[in-house]
Formats: structure tokens, sequence, C-alpha cells
């Protein structure tokens, strides 16, 4: 039994492995069978692109663009949270805002970004605007869904044992919540990406998305291709991170 608990874990890598090859194979196949490499270049092609490009993808324009997902990300999560935290609180301030932050989400990012260079030019302050725009929403939700989900009868238990309003958040709310704290996180991630993206499409001097834009221009489908894989190798690898310590935060999860 143990050993088929060990296996679930290897099997599961395998075939995300293996799906993935699938998925390289397949665009590979499309590629030779269109023939035109200026629409779809092969992935030998775009690792080629990336590897002649090394210095300026990696040194100039992968960090501007990782630290605007990584400001943004963080002020989403922290404003997120606090809010959230708020709500669950005061369930007055839950009847006024939640309609609010519904509201905000009707809005396409794409729509609303123009507004911020107009107000803030093509900055890095732009930039994590749009981050934090893109994952504010998912991000309070998450956590106050996690919030309602304490059990009642636990809650009950608490008031009868005598503990303080909080004491019931820090000790049964807080931890019942983080779970969907850490979902939020995962989710937070790739949207940060494509926020950041999406900003510097828009106009910036550096970034990944200022690059994919300036291949685009010039016809080079090897170059629009290759900050894609790059952006999708970095999100794979922060949401491993995240995964691997919320298993060591959160170590009471499965229990019954």
């Amino acid at each position: 039994m143990r050993g088929r608990k060990q296996l679930k874990p290897l099997l599961r890598k395998a075939l995300g492995i293996g799906f993935g090859v699938f998925l390289l194979l397949l665009w590979q196949l499309i590629a030779v069978a269109i023939g035109k490499s200026f629409i779809l270049p092969k992935p030998v092609e775009v690792l080629g692109h990336i590897i002649e490009n090394e210095n300026e993808l990696f040194m100039v324009h992968l960090p501007a663009t990782m630290q605007v997902v990584a400001v943004g990300g963080l002020l989403a999560v922290i404003l997120g949270f606090l809010l959230a935290t708020a709500m669950d609180w005061d369930h007055r301030l839950e009847k006024a805002l939640y309609p609010l932050l519904t509201v905000t989400q009707t809005i396409p990012t794409i729509c609303i970004a123009p507004v911020f260079v107009l107000w803030f030019g093509y900055t890095v302050k732009m930039r994590i605007i749009v981050v934090v725009l893109v994952n504010f929403f998912s991000v309070t939700v998450n956590v106050f869904d996690g919030f309602r989900a304490t059990s009642a009868g636990r809650m009950e238990l608490m008031q009868t044992y005598g503990a303080g309003r909080l004491q019931q958040f820090l000790l049964l709310r807080l931890p019942t919540a983080l779970p969907s704290f850490f979902t939020a996180l995962r989710i937070a991630v790739p949207w940060s990406v494509v926020g950041a993206t999406v900003a510097e499409w828009l106009g910036a001097p550096d970034g990944l998305g200022t690059y994919s834009r300036s291949c685009m221009m010039n016809l080079d489908a090897a170059g629009l291709l290759a900050p894609l894989l790059i952006l999708t190798g970095c999100a794979l690898i922060l949401n491993g991170l995240l995964k691997w310590i919320e298993k060591r935060v959160i170590t009471w999860q499965g229990e019954a």
C-alpha cells in the first residue's frame, strides 16, 4: 500500500512530462506540415533564437518583466488578503465592497490599461498597476471564500471554551483559509505574467512583452514565440515552488 502511494506522485510527474513532450511533437509536426517558418517556426528554431539572443533575453528583458511580476503580484496578494480579512471581519464591508469588486472585473484589462499609460506614462509604475488590477479580484475572492468555509461547529466549540473573536480568527478561520490562499497564489502567478506582458505590449522600454512586440513588427515568428516559452517556464517554476511551500506550511491538509 505504501509503495502505491509513493508511485502516484511519480506517475503524475511522468504523465505531465509525457504530455509536454506530446505537445512539442505535435507542434513540430504542424510546423513541418505548414512549411513556413514565418507563420509557425519549429520548436528547434525557437530554441535556437533563445540561445542566439540569450544575453538580451535573460539579462535585459527577463529581469525587467520579473520585477513587475514580483512587485505587482506581491502587492495584489497583500491588498487582496487584507480586503478579504476586512470583509470577513465586518460583513457590512462585504455588502458594500463585493459588488464593486465584481464590477471591476467586467472591464477588460486591455481596455483600461491605456488609461494608466495616459496617467503614468510608459513606466514601471504603470505596469505594476496593471498586474495588481489583474490579480486583485481573484486573490480577494479566494481568500474570502476560504474564511467562509470555516466549520460552524468548530466556531461554536471555540466559543464554548471562551475563545475571543481574535483567537477564533487566528486559530481557526485563518488556518482554514490557508489552502484557498495558496490557490490564490497559484492563480496570481500566471496572471501576473499575463498582466506584465500586456502592459509591456502597450509600451515599455524593456521586458519580454516589448521584445515580443518588436519581433512581431519584424515578422520574426521565432522571436515572437521565444518570450512565451521563457515566461511559461518561469510560471511553472514559480508554481512548483509554491506547491513545495504549501506542503510544508499546511501540514494538516488531508487529515480527518
